[in-house]
């Protein structure tokens, strides 16, 4: 017995010394270098505008104009420029449909029966069949299709996975006016105009608007948060709503000079909207002549700065043109949601040659906290410059790309895939160096390594508002 216990101890000292030679002897040095830092910076870090600068009232009135153009407008004039709305057409489903490459939370091809599920809980030969108007009662999500089951790209793409849902188009944060246009047949869902795009949301998030009901909402009144950490409570009521910034609250006045009465909303059994009022300071909120300057901008950029990246405003985070959004909002300064379309407000300028002719005319062009700069698929806002004279942007990111050499790694991809990692076509692998929140880096980040192109490399545009 003790010869056969002390063979099995010789055997697993052996298998041991084998198993760590061989973890040894697989790391290999050149690998150890793929690894990247980037430098962020602190919102303390930041120089900000020294003047002030007022908004005007034309400015602000285009903001209220364009969050409140669901109600403003008939539905039959909204139903004829429906083109026209950002967001995905109902004809959407059936591309869905017939289409086998969109993948699940399981990481797999959506089955033909679960597509067909979708699609057929709407009855699109009836569409329109629920002209109403409505307001967000909570945060929720605007979706390309009336489900909640995300639609991925093949995850082991580098860039695709979580948390690319593209069936998410954007969140919407409780108080925002929509126009209803169709209710699916189990009446979970419902296809709406809202200010920033069309698509669907979740009826349960939803509340109908009354002729009254919107005669006393629309004060002609508004204030913004300037925390996403404002709970907004009823004095008799068991529901609260967290405030965003971004998120547009009618208000009145009250017998308390530090205090405001704002509004929020609360639907019945029979989804019908109902104003709730939550009194709070004064100072936690954003009037009219909130002043565009350094003192107000540090205060949002440090209650912005770290939070998550969220694609497509998911799981109440913001990604590249939310967080732009958000922080302009608050000045009540409109910009699309859609980056793409955001590029296109104010004074453009293509940016074109090589880093250094892009530096020059941006530096010459650019002006901090009013300039957006774009890359493909990301926007990014301007904020100062660093010690070495480096351009700052301020941005919610998910990752930067990377390109690198294993040969050895790439042998394997094709029997064994790895999320988030591809081969590409000229045989270097493709990943993401994931940084995943709202960040303050300098455009050159990246150019430290030879595996990622800087920022400035990718950027071939930038938009200055207010001009």
């Amino acid at each position: 017995m003790e010869n056969q216990i002390s063979y099995f101890q010789r055997f697993c000292t052996f298998f041991l010394i084998i198993f760590c030679w061989l973890v040894v002897g697989c790391i290999n040095p050149k690998h150890q270098n793929h690894k990247l830092t980037v430098a962020t910076y602190t919102p303390e870090q930041l120089h900000y505008p020294k003047g002030e600068q007022q908004i005007s009232t034309k400015v602000q009135k285009e903001f209220q104009t364009n969050f409140f153009i669901p109600w403003q407008e008939t539905p039959e004039t909204l139903l004829s420029s429906l083109k026209a709305f950002s967001g995905k057409e109902l004809s959407y489903l059936k591309k869905y449909l017939n289409d086998n490459e969109w993948y699940g939370e399981n990481k797999k091809p959506h089955k033909r029966f679960l597509r067909e599920a979708i699609v057929n809980n709407v009855a699109m030969n009836t569409f329109p069949n629920f002209l109403k108007k409505g307001i967000v009662i909570a945060h929720t999500n605007l979706r390309r299709l009336p489900t909640n089951r995300p639609g991925f790209d093949v995850y082991s793409k580098a860039g695709e996975g979580y948390p690319f849902d593209y069936f998410q188009e954007t969140n919407l944060w409780a108080n925002t006016p929509l126009q209803l246009l169709h209710l699916s047949n189990d009446k979970k869902w419902c296809y709406v105009i809202s200010p920033y795009y069309k698509g669907w949301v979740a009826m349960k998030d939803v509340a109908i608007v009354s002729e009254d009901f919107r005669k006393e909402w629309t004060t002609d009144r508004y204030v913004m948060p300037l925390s996403d950490e404002l709970s907004l409570e009823h004095a008799v009521s068991y529901y609260s709503v967290n405030a965003k910034i971004g998120m547009v609250l009618p208000y009145e006045e009250t017998l308390d000079d530090s205090k405001v009465m704002v509004y929020y909303v609360t639907a019945d059994e029979n989804r019908n909207a109902h104003i709730l009022k939550a009194e709070i300071e004064k100072e936690l909120v954003a009037f009219d002549s909130y002043k565009f300057d350094g003192v107000h901008l540090k205060a949002l950029v440090s209650e912005l700065e770290g939070r998550p990246y969220g694609w497509g405003g998911n799981l109440e985070n913001r990604d590249c043109s939310s967080l732009i959004r958000d922080l302009m909002a608050t000045f009540k300064i409109w910009l699309p949601r859609d980056s793409k379309n955001q590029i296109e407000v104010g004074r453009k300028i293509d940016l074109k040659g090589s880093v250094i002719e892009k530096m020059e005319v941006f530096k010459q062009n650019a002006v901090p906290f009013r300039t957006i700069l774009r890359k493909k698929g990301h926007n990014m806002l301007y904020v100062g410059d660093n010690e070495k004279g480096e351009p700052l942007v301020f941005h919610a990111i998910w990752g930067l790309k990377m390109s690198y050499s294993d040969k050895k790694l790439a042998k394997y991809l094709d029997q064994y895939p790895i999320e988030g990692i591809h081969q590409d076509k000229d045989g270097s692998l493709k990943g993401r160096h994931i940084i995943g929140e709202a960040v303050i880096t300098s455009v050159l980040a990246g150019q430290e390594s030879n595996y990622t192109p800087s920022l400035l490399e990718e950027i071939y545009t930038m938009t200055t508002i207010l001009e």
